[in-house]
């Protein structure tokens, strides 16, 4: 099999021969940011039986049915996102080779591939298209190229595109669509600005979609102020902004702290006769929650309501965790009950938020309950749901050990993740089960997570606090080595651990390498020493 890494260039001399004939893919499925054309009802109400049935009642026709009629089923088979099948029936079609596939038939089967990220077979396919003489078009190779996106391989995808459009190809607004959707998708914002002036200079102009994706990719990306830059290009070019820009921008404001930028984007576009929707209410709902300012985020929930938006469960939700940052537990529960009343079905974040909430303030047993009614409500709990849980039981004196949750969370199929882990070791060096705690960090690195610092800090100070120094000094002497480097806390920890051993002199060195690594000491780290100074 042709490794896909290597595909594009063994193939790239002879697919950049720009056909003579342009060849129509009826089949191509645009990406979700362009409208398909319209389609005959019959291929509506074609169900996948239906569609496989004809398919093979057609293998065995004689004379064979025109290979169009069985690029029709198949392409009905890739509206209804059925690659796998699609990949076995074009088996049987080759394995019995009374109709010969076509181009678009091929590429048919390189879309699948594409969808199931098995580049290194599509290649495969575009290997028999050149054998059997046929010479690739514009939409086989912008199928590739959203193959090359799908799996994260976008550097690969421009290498195919520039390739092309150097041995002649031009691609249209889909295959631009494509790129600047996958490179934003991966991070590569900036390579999708760049891909601007190129598309310029090929004919090929920047349309209101490819703008809001890479806005999006910039806010997302902390960049607004660049996302504010390029919408004051898109203006000059005559490209309004529509509801999805305005969104992804107040979102980028809200995130970065600037409430009151935000607040005069929801002015403009209201001005601009361009409606807030009940995603750009929830956007500031959940930012004002975030700053603590749930009055203010009630206010705009109850604006919602009288501009005729209906709140959704994420609406609700975000106020309700604004509450729980408050601690005020009991108003959020209130709000979940108003949810309840109003025909929306609380979700896995809704009970997780309110169990967070009852655990913070040690009101464990009213968030054991919830976790049961989530069960009744047949909704699986989390790992951040069962995390919750755990940390709010280890916080109220309860013993983790004992009541083995984390074999609770495998069996509802949620895997313990290393916030789990780190709540585990910090109950069990609580209770002082040392030996199991050092065989739970083992078994933590056994499974291939990494510790964090904070995973490190629980174990030395546990391992000080239970009289084993020696252990802590190894394991505080390994962090650098492992890439994790002491803060404030871990220096403070081990500090406190070498005094209350009568080793002063260790101590007071340790301090001073805390100075040379730029970590400060601080108050705590101070008063231990004279502490110890004094207690000596």
């Amino acid at each position: 099999m042709l490794n896909p890494r290597y595909a594009t260039l063994f193939y790239l001399p002879r697919i950049l021969a720009p056909s003579s004939s342009s060849t129509l893919l009826v089949f191509f499925p645009y990406t979700k940011f362009y409208a398909r054309g319209h389609r005959k009802k019959v291929d509506k109400c074609l169900t996948f039986d239906d569609a496989v049935s004809s398919f093979n009642h057609m293998l065995y026709l004689l004379p064979p049915p025109p290979i169009e009629k069985m690029n029709k089923l198949l392409g009905a088979m890739v509206r209804l996102k059925r690659y796998n099948a699609v990949v076995s029936l074009c088996a049987r079609l080759e394995l019995k080779g009374t109709t010969k596939p076509s181009l678009v038939t091929m590429s048919i089967l390189i879309n699948c591939f594409s969808h199931l990220g098995q580049m290194g077979f599509g290649f495969s396919v575009v290997g028999k298209i050149l054998k059997r003489g046929f010479e690739l078009d514009r939409q086989t190779l912008t199928i590739l190229i959203k193959g090359l996106c799908l799996k994260g391989r976008t550097g690969e995808a421009l290498d195919l595109h520039d390739g092309s459009v150097s041995k002649g190809f031009r691609f249209d607004e889909v295959c631009y669509g494509t790129l600047i959707n996958g490179l934003c998708k991966n991070g590569k914002t900036r390579a999708a600005i760049e891909l601007f002036p190129k598309m310029e200079r090929l004919g090929v102009a920047p349309n209101l979609i490819m703008y809001n994706t890479v806005i999006y990719g910039l806010c997302k990306d902390g960049l607004v102020t660049e996302a504010c830059g390029l919408c004051a290009e898109m203006v000059a070019k005559g490209i309004g902004l529509d509801i999805y820009t305005y969104n992804s921008l107040i979102h980028g404001f809200c995130c970065a702290g600037q409430f009151q930028s935000a607040a005069r984007l929801l002015n403009e576009m209201v001005h601009g006769n361009i409606q807030p929707d009940v995603y750009t209410f929830n956007i500031l709902v959940d930012a004002l929650c975030k700053l603590g300012m749930v009055t203010e985020a009630h206010n705009v929930f109850a604006v919602m309501i009288k501009r005729g938006q209906k709140p959704d469960v994420v609406s609700y939700n975000a106020l309700m965790n604004g509450y729980c940052l408050c601690n005020s537990v009991n108003e959020a529960k209130e709000v979940f009950d108003k949810m309840v009343e109003r025909g929306l079905s609380p979700n896995v974040i809704s009970y997780s938020t309110l169990i967070n909430g009852y655990c913070k303030i040690k009101m464990v047993d009213e968030a054991i309950m919830l976790l049961t009614e989530m069960h009744k409500k047949k909704l699986v709990p989390d790992t951040v749901t069962y995390n919750c849980i755990l940390d709010g039981l280890s916080k109220s004196g309860r013993n983790l050990y004992e009541l083995d949750l984390v074999e609770a969370m495998r069996a509802s199929g949620q895997a313990p993740d290393l916030i789990t882990y780190n709540i585990l070791l910090d109950d069990y060096l609580k209770h002082e089960h040392l030996d199991k705690a050092v065989a739970l960090f083992q078994h933590i690195i056994d499974i291939g997570i990494s510790p964090n610092i904070r995973t490190y800090n629980i174990l030395i100070d546990g391992l000080c606090k239970g009289g084993r120094l020696e252990a802590a000094q190894e394991i505080f002497q390994l962090l650098s080595a492992k890439g994790c480097h002491p803060t404030i806390r871990t220096y403070n920890i081990m500090i406190n651990g070498l005094c209350k051993g009568g080793l002063l002199d260790e101590a007071e060195a340790l301090l001073l390498k805390m100075v040379d690594n730029n970590c400060p000491p601080n108050v705590v780290t101070f008063d231990t020493i004279v502490r110890a100074v004094i207690e000596k």
